[in-house]
């Protein structure tokens, strides 16, 4: 053994232990991956079909409320501090003491438990509104696509379709029972 190789071996374990059984830890991260997409694939696609399928339109429109509400609340908390901090700054007369979270230093004035919790309101009530404006848009466009289509605009023709027939007797067959 070469004085190069002694450094690299580790003590404890067995002379080209990782060298023989490389390619079979090279292979278990691959074998892993490739059985979970498998599994993940259907999953995912029986949820989504149990999801189109299973569950009423009120029941999805519930869904996407709390989906929209949660999901524009960190944004709206952000909002809410942002704009309570500032009208505190600009009611102390922009004492360098009450500056805005991102202007804030060492010393900086710490907001109550009530202001907190009011801000804590504030930012439900936004993502809220939010959630029920995407809930009414959202119900606008349904009503106007469901009028599209029981009442088509006037200016367009209808055009009707008759197959071809070859055989005479279901040609007239076809004009007896429109």
């Amino acid at each position: 053994m070469r004085k190069n190789e002694r450094r690299l071996l580790k003590p404890g374990l067995p002379h080209g232990f990782f060298h023989k059984k490389r390619p079979i830890f090279l292979l278990l991260p691959l074998v892993a991956g490739i059985s979970l997409s498998a599994q993940t694939t259907n999953t995912v696609q029986d949820a989504i079909r149990a999801d189109s399928k299973d569950f009423p339109r009120w029941a999805k429109d519930i869904r996407r409320l709390d989906v929209v509400a949660f999901g524009s609340f960190p944004f709206a908390f952000f909002t809410a501090s942002l704009v309570t901090d500032s009208i505190r700054w600009a009611q102390f007369g922009g004492d360098m003491k009450y500056t805005p979270w991102p202007l804030k230093g060492a010393g900086a004035y710490d907001p109550t438990t009530k202001e907190k919790m009011q801000t804590i309101g504030i930012a439900a009530g936004i993502s809220l509104f939010v959630a029920l404006a995407d809930l009414v848009v959202i119900q606008i466009k349904r009503h106007k696509q469901k009028q599209k289509n029981v009442h088509p605009p006037d200016n367009q023709p209808v055009i009707i379709r008759r197959p071809l027939h070859t055989n005479p007797a279901t040609q007239e067959e076809a004009e007896e029972e429109s």
